[in-house]
Formats: structure tokens, C-alpha cells, sequence
């Protein structure tokens, strides 16, 4: 397309981001198809006298040949940059590594998919080796079993009451809750129906702004209905997990989901308070019902998960910059900005830390240590007056001292070091007189380094001339500057902290081999999330218990404990040493499982990295 069809399509309004129906080409121009077509060689065989203009898909003029040589001319320039010293150049991470880079990123895509494979594979395994423990667990938490019996005697007794259903009770069940649970939460948030009904139904300002503010109250109705609308599975799991119903209803009867039935869990309220009399006690009867303490778990859960996974996944040992640039690090990012970054407390986040450490799992946090430059005087107090006006909690930058040349020259040759200060510092600042010319000037002049760039048959060529005595400096200044603890201007500015990429290696970072962290994370996780939601966990099995038992729904078969519950009233210290101390065998017996898990993955997730991705080779 020439320059009069460009010209015309943009005074005629069409947009020029639209591509143009048909490419065209003539002697003087040409146009690409798209942006993947190769450009012809017409173009680069054309010279100042034939010049030939190539236009995009758009018809947008564009010269590949200027910002080619525009990319060597920056190259050349930080090449003389890093030979005087000013800046430092390093290879990049994926330099040096074997085959093309389109056959890298599919190789990686590749054992992406494999990771998260094995990840999904890990997850039931481990869901399903611990389930039967975790019931157990959930048993010695809600009923009463004497102190004399050992922990052997007590997991006898459950196989041989429940059998095999004892590694299943409830998993299916509590599978469809979290199914239900996630899919219309995050398809609320990734779709936005309200936005866009709103824009659909063409909503006025106030309507806009009304559901705008009241954002907060209808995310909170939401979840609060989302627990409701879930409650009968997470209900019929947990009395599963009990062993109150049989574990061949997988799911809960139809007719139970609907909250005005008379099989429905919602039903009665509360069995310590009738909801149809007074308002105290209906709410009440709200207060202390099942689906009130199994919502409140659930958020708990969910609060102290967010905390603990952000400690955990910010201490864990795993590779943390990836040699290559993936879609793995954009599609988190862009899932914490959707559903928001809560970072642990400190306290927390330390504690977490240390534990970690001290296993062997975790690395030591990195704090940045700002050194306080010595020699700049800093200002009493953080309050300056500017003109009328006084600015309070004012911070100075640190930045290293500007010295004045005039100043060094002085230093040199042994002046007046204090009144040439004074001088620098209260008189205005005013450029120094440059020197007459003689045999100093002409030997200041020698000690720049020369720069001449010149173009020759479309190659771009340097040539920098760097004074005898430049590099012996450099490397003198830089040791010097090392010697000196305390100096924080170096010949490679060490006074800025150091970026986390300069002081780590890049490492292989693909889903499978991050899979291992991931297991070792979930293991802590999910012993911390049992050890701080305890209480509420025991309240909650008793509730749901009790509730079920007083409904008088109960029908089959009803464990020969069902009507001995522990209470705290008719406890002794022994009784509770012995419940503290089962419930924390338990969880011993779960993490051993977990451990042992995470030694099968890593056998396997070594052999399929060495054998099918060449891991440890180049």
C-alpha cells in the first residue's frame, strides 16, 4: 500500500491497528501479509538510490533495517560502557544451553504437562493413603475411648467395626463440595456476571456506584451462600468420617438438599434451642447450629491457609528464577492479582522460617542491610521549611556523596581541604573554568578514552582507544575500594543492594521440578492449618455429632461408641494427656505417611527428569 492509500485510510477515520483487506506491492513499496511473513530480498538488497518502503499488515510504514542496526549500535555502546567500567555485562541465562530456543520452550511445555501429571497424581494418592488415619483421628477427637486402651487397640477396633470403608467414608462426598465450591467461586471471579449484567442492562451511575460500594457485603453473601448451598455433602462427610452413616451412601439423598425438608441438615436449627420462639433464641439457636461452626471452620481454614501457604512458599528450598521466561510465573501472578496477596505476619513468617530451616526444608530469609554512609552530615530531625511552608516526616535518599572536582584537585595537592568545603557548600554552585591549553590539557585530553563509529556497506563498526594508564587505575580504585569496609562507592556501585538474580544461579523451573517443594510444602501446611484450627475442629465434630444423634435420623448401623462423647467436665489430667497425646500420634502417623509419599516422588520424578529430560546433563 503507497503513501496516498495510507494517507487516504486515515483521513477517511478507519482505524490503522485494523490489517487492510489485500496486500499490495509496487516497485517503489511493498507490503507484508502478516507479521510472521519474511521479508523480501528486494528490500535488503535496496540501497540509498533505490530505496524501497515496507509497510506492515496494517499499512503502517516500518524499517526492520534501522532497528537492526539501532540494536547493534546499543550493543557496541554497552560494550564500550563495560570496557571503561561503567557497567558490567553478563550472558544470559539461557546462553549456552542446547538446541534452538522453540525446541527449548516445547520441551518445556512438555514437562509442564508431565508435572502437573504427577502433581494431580500425588494429591489423590496422598488424599487417599490419609484418609483413613484422618478419620480415625476425627473419631478420637469426638468420642471417649478409656485411657487404658493403647493407640494400636483403638485403630483394631475401627477396621473391625467399619472394615475397608474406613479408607474411603466421607471422600466422596467432601470431593463434591470442594468441587461445587471452587468452580462457582472462581467462575464468579474470572467472569463477573454482576459487571456484566450491569453492562448489559445498561445501568445508571447510582445503580453502578450502589453495587460498586457494596462490593464487600455481596462477596460475604456469596461465600455465606456458597457454604449453605454445599453444607449437605460437607454435613453427610463428616458423619461418614464418624462412622455414624453407612459408607456405601456415597452422596447425600436428593431430597436432602432441599433446605425445607424434613431430611434436610438444616433441620432442626439447633437441638439445644427451639428457633420458632423468642428472637434470643432463634439466634441462639443460629448460633450454635451445625452449618453456623462447619461456615466458621471453613473460613478459618481458608484465612489460615492464605497466611501460612505465604510463609511456607516464601521459605521453602525451590528453584526461584527460571533460566527461561515461562507462562508458569505469568498465570500465578496473574491469579494472585485476581484473588489478591495476603502476606504473613512477620512473626509468623519467622517462626515458619526457622522451623523449616531447622529440618533442612527452608532457607534463612534475606533482609536487606542498608549501610549508613559515613561523611554526609544529615539533618537533625526529618522537618525542612520550604519558603512559608514546613514538611514533616521528610527521609533524605541515600545516594552516594557527589564530589566536586575542584574539591579532589585540592585534596591532591595538599590546599586548604575545609575552606574549599565551606566554599563548595554555602557559595552557589558554579562550573569549573575549564584549564588553558598547554601540556596539562593535552595530557588530560589523552586520558579519555576515543570513540569512532562508522558505517560501511551496512555494517556498523567501533573503535575505541582507552589510555595506557585506564585499566591499572580501574583495577587499582576497585581494590582499594574493597579493602575499605566502610567505603560504599566502588568502581561498580556496590553501595545499591544487589538484585536477587545477582546472587543466585538460574535454575531448571518447570512444573515437575518444583513438584517436590510443592509436596514438602503441603506436608507443613497442612500439619500447622490442623494444629491452629484444633479447638474449633473438636467443637466441630461434636456439634455435627450431637446434632445428628438428637434428630433422631439416625437408621443402619451406629458405632458402638456413638453415645460416649468426651467431655471436658469429667476429664482428669491423665484422660486429657492421653486424648492430647492420641490426637498428636495422629498426626505422627499422617506425616510419616506423607514423608514416605514424598520418597516415592522423588524416585519418580528423578527418574522421568534424567531419563526423559536429560536433567543433570547439557
Amino acid at each position: 500500500m503507497g503513501r496516498e492509500v495510507y494517507l487516504n485510510k486515515i483521513a477517511f477515520g478507519r482505524s490503522a491497528f485494523i490489517p487492510t483487506q489485500s496486500a499490495t506491492e509496487s516497485a517503489v513499496y511493498t507490503q507484508l501479509e502478516s507479521s510472521q511473513s519474511e521479508i523480501p530480498q528486494r528490500y535488503w538488497e535496496a540501497t540509498a538510490n533505490n530505496y524501497l518502503q515496507l509497510y506492515d499488515e496494517r499499512g503502517n510504514p516500518i524499517n526492520p533495517r534501522a532497528r537492526e542496526y539501532g540494536k547493534k549500535l546499543r550493543s557496541a555502546q554497552n560494550d564500550v560502557l563495560a570496557s571503561v567500567g561503567v557497567v558490567q555485562r553478563r550472558a544470559a541465562p539461557e546462553d549456552g544451553l542446547p538446541g534452538s530456543y522453540q525446541e527449548r520452550m516445547e520441551l518445556l511445555e512438555d514437562e509442564d504437562g508431565i508435572g502437573h501429571f504427577l502433581s494431580l497424581t500425588s494429591k489423590f494418592t496422598e488424599e487417599m493413603c490419609t484418609w483413613w488415619i484422618r478419620s480415625i483421628r476425627a473419631r478420637v477427637m469426638t468420642f471417649r475411648y478409656p485411657v487404658g486402651v493403647p493407640f494400636s487397640q483403638i485403630i483394631a477396633s475401627e477396621l473391625a467395626t467399619c472394615g475397608t470403608s474406613l479408607a474411603y467414608a466421607g471422600f466422596p462426598s467432601q470431593l463434591c463440595a470442594i468441587i461445587i465450591e471452587t468452580v462457582i467461586s472462581h467462575g464468579i471471579v474470572l467472569y463477573q456476571p454482576l459487571t456484566r449484567l450491569l453492562l448489559v442492562t445498561r445501568a445508571g451511575t447510582r445503580t453502578r456506584q450502589f453495587f460498586r460500594r457494596s462490593q464487600v457485603a455481596l462477596r460475604l453473601g456469596l461465600r455465606w451462600a456458597l457454604e449453605v448451598f454445599s453444607y449437605p455433602f460437607s454435613y453427610h462427610a463428616r458423619l461418614q468420617r464418624l462412622g455414624l452413616v453407612p459408607a456405601s451412601l456415597l452422596l447425600p439423598t436428593l431430597t436432602s438438599l432441599n433446605p425445607w425438608s424434613a431430611s434436610s441438615p438444616l433441620s432442626p436449627r439447633s437441638i439445644h434451642y427451639d428457633a420458632s420462639a423468642v428472637v434470643v433464641k432463634c439466634i441462639s439457636a443460629f448460633l450454635t447450629s451445625p452449618v453456623m461452626l462447619l461456615s466458621a471452620e471453613r473460613f478459618a481454614n481458608r484465612l489460615v491457609s492464605v497466611y501460612i501457604h505465604e510463609a511456607i512458599d516464601t521459605s521453602v528450598l525451590r528453584p526461584r528464577i527460571a533460566e527461561l521466561p515461562l507462562e508458569l510465573a505469568e498465570d500465578k501472578e496473574l491469579a494472585v492479582n485476581r484473588f489478591g496477596r495476603r502476606q504473613s505476619p512477620p512473626m509468623i513468617r519467622n517462626l515458619i522460617n526457622r522451623v523449616m530451616t531447622c529440618m533442612g526444608w527452608g532457607r534463612p530469609l534475606k533482609t536487606v542491610d542498608v549501610k549508613s554512609q559515613q561523611g554526609i552530615p544529615r539533618p537533625n530531625g526529618h522537618r525542612i521549611q520550604v519558603g512559608s511552608t514546613e514538611v514533616d516526616h521528610v527521609h533524605p535518599l541515600e545516594m552516594p556523596a557527589v564530589r566536586d572536582p575542584a574539591i579532589s584537585t585540592a585534596e591532591v595537592v595538599g590546599a586548604d581541604v575545609e575552606t574549599t568545603r565551606n566554599g563548595a557548600t554555602n557559595g552557589p554552585h558554579r562550573p569549573a573554568t575549564p584549564p588553558t591549553p598547554g601540556r596539562h590539557a593535552v595530557d588530560a585530553a589523552d586520558d579519555d578514552p576515543r570513540i569512532r563509529i562508522t558505517s560501511r556497506e551496512g555494517m556498523v563498526e567501533m573503535e575505541v582507544r582507552l589510555p595506557s594508564r585506564v585499566l591499572s587505575t580501574h583495577t587499582e580504585v576497585a581494590e582499594g575500594s574493597a579493602s575499605e569496609p566502610g567505603n560504599r562507592t566502588t568502581a561498580f556501585h556496590e553501595d545499591l543492594p544487589m538484585s536477587e538474580s545477582d546472587d543466585e544461579p538460574h535454575y531448571h523451573f518447570t512444573l515437575l521440578s518444583t513438584e517436590l517443594a510443592r509436596m514438602i510444602g503441603a506436608m507443613v501446611e497442612a500439619q500447622l492449618i490442623g494444629l491452629a484450627l484444633l479447638p474449633l475442629q473438636v467443637m466441630t465434630y461434636r456439634v455435627v455429632a450431637r446434632h445428628y444423634l438428637g434428630s433422631g435420623k439416625a437408621q443402619g448401623m451406629v458405632a458402638h461408641h456413638a453415645r460416649a462423647f468426651v467431655e471436658p467436665k469429667t476429664l482428669t489430667w491423665r484422660g486429657v494427656g492421653s486424648h492430647v497425646s492420641r490426637i498428636a500420634l495422629c498426626a505422627a502417623v499422617e506425616f510419616a505417611i506423607d514423608l514416605g509419599l514424598w520418597g516415592v516422588q522423588y524416585v519418580a520424578v528423578t527418574f522421568v527428569g534424567r531419563e526423559c529430560y536429560g536433567w543433570g546433563t547439557l
